[in-house]
């Protein structure tokens, strides 16, 4: 069915003039399709439609396909193109500059889209073989500029792109109804039915459509359950044989797509990630616009430019920006380095200009812009903030300031929705990140507001939707950032309230009158029995707390030489009254009881072998292997002036350190233990993957370094500023600590040498150790330390936080990834890795207990007196241990004048 061609206002600009003419000449040629247009001209249907539109002029490209397709005379074409895009008397400004800026390239922008040719024929294949694709990347990797630009501008398909904002329905409705030519009021009426009618709509709309839907991350953002189901429904129902589906996501909601199971398996074996650019395509799309334009651009400009966006996979938006600043500072039609410097180059051009704008407005405007800007972002739960559709009629802004700021490109106004220009601007304008950070749980609150205020509406002002308690009083706070629909509804809410309030004040009064007597005498005698009992009881809990930490001081005393007593009185002292201080004391006493020696100085123990110093001559080290609950002596390990810093996973490689070099030993058989040639070049290394095979460090001019034990070479990482690394125990990627500003991040990269994700920024410096299922453990110099779930790069999950320990501080994860050990001088924690619950928390000060190794519930740990203790979190097996053998306490000496206790149940 053809598309419906909107009516031009009016032709009183050269223009519209241009654009009615062009629709005459296709009259003439026997109103041709636009898709048999398409089909002469090798353009798509949108984009010729998008021609005679008489919103912006077309191309001279376009124009002449256009015109050839219907049979006009096309040098006479040509010749009034380009006088009406010289600006010749009576003709509107010139051609507009050949980058867009902020904005995303759109189906009429084709002709200056490069750079992407290879992943748009990519995209064009694999919406031909699958009904359903998605497009994946970060904000400002051109994803919307794809969809449009690329695929939607070379498709032969019908085209049919949307956004779905808040109401998806609503969305859909409107634009089937474009294309279909029918009351969108009845579109909306079967949609909102069922989700499957899409399907339906859009056969009749199109013999073969494509339809995109761009930035479908808002469905998780904007949309409630029950819009976003409806939408996943009737997306995947749609897809099929006659109308291929293609969403475009940010690929920080790769994850929430995952929560779906229609949408799993609908993007299976689907998928395109748009990544950064090379270089030669970076090239391509920063020259070719220009030079289509009749311009150039200075070489040393493009080294700049490439140099500026090196590994920034999201700064595109950034530098078509630039460049169109840079281009209104050219020097004739040459793009010149001074002119982009003078822009303020990618860092600061549309921060620049943002600012620039806010400066011009007044005071009264100021506040207005703030609170516009801070409507249109959606704060991040577990992701970034992204921006936000708002209804024009849900801001409280003068249209003169809407027009004052798109006309400076930093939002845009769409028929009834104004949003944010992109997203960069939540990243690259210091003013607006500062608001937003200071603002970030009060947005949340003010959204939450706004939908409360539409279910209240939806609902016919019905009263029990109203907020009340803690919500109305939280809501009430944010009076004077609220619009007028929202302070509607607050005001509903608080007149419900007041009205509830008097209420329950009359029935109270009317109770506390008939109870009065009552009270007075209940009170008289039941508040002597009271205070007695209350006495009583508090002077025995104090008595018996102060009894207690007495029998826990007691027992500490007996710990290294009745450690068996130090448990019996520990546990007394916790049946008596229970706290976390009998608690540490059952758990360090049990330990001590239950201590296995090793004999001399330690070095470290695991499950598989222990290593003590001084065996035999100097710098000797002796290999122990485990026997029941003794060990046995295996060989010695010529250390020399080395120490040892780390162990394989499989606990069959150990890594030394002399200071300056890696001394790595493979002690796979420890009666002959073999030290490895590590090679020159390879600096002081700082992590291993499971078997040892792999091994990197940070060489001097801070650059990670990578060395397979084997091999000679050793492989120098692209990242630079790298602190400390930590590799994967597979061996397929690397975790990476590098200072960035003031700060830090830890990255994670492909061992190919590519950044996937960032995972943490920090002020202080960072020691990662990686862990079995996607944990990592952090810990830093200033005693701050967590844990960190990397299975989803792009939704990272914070399992543990903690600021107590003091430095430095030592890590350990459970070989089965069930629990995450850290420990200090001074305290030992034991985290479940699951929930993030802490397990055990051990004040060990004095004892020195250190390198700790988490086992499930218990955790191994060692004493410079070359024992080895075990700690166990689980309380009821402790105290089942200790119940096994023989029990028995002074009861008299350490709880004098109290009722003895049972120690077992």
């Amino acid at each position: 069915m053809p598309t419906r061609e909107q009516p031009l206002a009016s032709e009183d600009s050269p223009l519209l003039r241009f654009a009615g003419d062009l629709r005459r000449l296709r009259r003439r040629a026997g109103v041709p399709t636009y898709r048999e247009l398409g089909r002469r001209t090798n353009y798509s249907a949108a984009a010729l439609s998008e021609a005679v539109s008489g919103r912006r002029l077309p191309s001279l490209a376009v124009t002449v396909a256009f015109v050839r397709a219907c049979d006009g005379d096309a040098d006479e074409w040509t010749e009034r193109w380009r006088g009406l895009a010289a600006g010749q008397p009576g003709a509107p400004d010139a051609a507009p500059p050949p980058y867009i800026g902020l904005s995303a390239y759109q189906v009429e922008d084709a002709d200056r889209f490069f750079g992407r040719e290879a992943l748009t024929d990519t995209l064009l294949t694999l919406v031909d073989e699958r009904p359903f694709a998605g497009v994946f990347g970060a904000s400002g990797a051109g994803k919307s500029s794809l969809l449009r630009a690329g695929l939607a501008a070379r498709t032969w398909r019908t085209t049919l792109i949307v956004t779905p904002g808040a109401d998806p329905i609503a969305e859909l409705a409107v634009a089937v109804a474009v294309l279909a030519d029918e009351p969108a009021g009845r579109v909306r009426e079967d949609l909102a039915a069922d989700p499957q009618a899409l399907r339906g709509w859009l056969a009749k709309a199109a013999d073969d459509l494509l339809l995109v839907v761009d930035q479908f991350e808002e469905c998780f953002t904007l949309c409630d359950d029950d819009r976003r189901h409806w939408l996943i429904r009737a997306l995947t129902s749609a897809a099929g044989a006659r109308c291929r589906v293609v969403v475009g996501v940010r690929a920080d909601f790769y994850g929430h797509c995952a929560r779906h199971p229609e949408l799993v398996a609908a993007l299976h074996r689907a998928q395109v990630l748009v990544g950064p650019m090379s270089a030669e395509e970076f090239r391509v799309a920063v020259t070719e616009p220009a030079t289509r334009a009749g311009g150039s651009i200075e070489t040393a400009l493009v080294a700049r430019l490439v140099s500026d966006v090196a590994g920034q996979s999201a700064a595109l938006p950034l530098v078509s920006h630039t460049l169109a600043e840079t281009w209104r500072r050219r020097r004739g039609m040459v793009l010149t380095l001074t002119g982009y410097e003078d822009a303020g180059g990618i860092k600061h051009a549309l921060a620049r200009t943002a600012e620039q704008t806010f400066d011009e407005l007044g005071e009264p405007e100021r506040a207005d812009a703030q609170q516009l800007f801070l409507r249109l972002v959606a704060p991040g739960d577990g992701t970034e903030d992204t921006k936000r559709r708002v209804r024009r009629a849900d801001l409280d802004v003068p249209d003169a300031l809407l027009d004052q700021l798109a006309a400076a490109r930093l939002i845009t106004i769409d028929r009834d929705s104004v949003e944010l220009v992109h997203e960069a601007l939540l990243h690259a304008w210091p003013r607006l990140v500062g608001w937003i950070d200071r603002s970030r749980d009060d947005l949340r609150i003010q959204h939450r507001i706004g939908e409360a205020a539409t279910v209240w509406e939806a609902h016919g002002h019905d009263p029990d939707t109203l907020y009340r308690g803690a919500h109305l009083e939280e809501a009430a706070r944010l009076r004077d950032r609220l619009n007028r629909r929202e302070r509607a509804f607050l005001d509903a809410a608080s007149a419900a309230e007041q009205a509830r309030t008097a209420v329950e004040q009359r029935t109270t009064q009317r109770l506390r009158r008939s109870a009065a007597v009552l009270a007075v005498l209940t009170v008289l005698l039941a508040g002597a029995v009271v205070v007695a009992v209350t006495a009583q009881t508090s002077a025995t809990r104090q008595r018996n707390e102060a009894m207690s930490l007495r029998a826990v001081d007691a027992a500490r005393g007996l710990l290294a030489t009745r450690p068996h007593d130090a448990e019996l009185l520990a546990l007394a002292a916790h049946r008596v009254a229970p706290s976390d201080s009998t608690r540490n004391m059952l758990v360090l006493a049990h330990g001590a009881a239950t201590a296995t020696s090793l004999g001399g100085g330690f070095a470290t123990a695991t499950g598989r072998f222990a290593i003590t110093n001084e065996a035999g001559g100097a710098g000797d080290q002796q290999l122990w292997r485990p026997d029941g609950d003794s060990w046995l002596p295996a060989a010695a390990l010529p250390t020399g002036d080395s120490f040892l810093y780390l162990t394989s996973a499989d606990e069959r490689r150990a890594l030394y350190r002399d200071g300056t070099r890696s001394v790595l030993w493979d002690l796979a058989d420890l009666d002959r233990p073999r030290r490895l040639p590590v090679p020159v070049e390879m600096p002081v290394a700082d992590s291993m993957d499971q078997t040892g095979s792999l091994v990197s460090g940070v060489a001097d001019n801070h650059t990670a370094a990578l060395w397979r034990v084997g091999d000679n070479a050793v492989r120098q990482f692209p990242a630079p500023d790298v602190e400390s690394t930590a590799l994967l125990r597979d061996g397929s990627g690397l975790i990476l600590c590098r200072r960035s500003g003031g700060g830090y991040t830890l990255e994670q990269w492909t061992i190919g040498g590519a950044r996937t994700a960032t995972l943490l920024q920090t002020s202080y410096r960072m020691f990662p150790l990686v862990g079995p299922g996607g944990l990592i453990a952090i810990t830093s110099e200033v005693g701050k330390a967590m844990v960190l779930d990397i299975r989803d790069p792009l939704t990272v999950r914070t399992v543990v936080r903690t600021d107590g320990l003091s430095h430095p501080t030592v890590a350990s994860i459970d070989p089965a990834g069930q629990t995450v050990a850290l420990s200090d001088l001074d305290r030992i924690q034991l985290w479940d890795a699951a929930s993030g619950r802490m397990l055990m928390s051990v004040d060990a000060q004095g004892l020195q207990l250190s390198a700790p190794r988490a086992i499930g519930g218990q955790l191994a740990v060692l004493s410079p007196r070359g024992t080895r203790w075990r700690l166990d979190s689980v309380l009821a097996r402790l105290i089942g241990e200790i119940c096994a053998g023989t029990v028995a306490v002074d009861w008299d000496h350490y709880f004098p004048r109290t009722m003895p206790k049972p120690l077992c149940p």
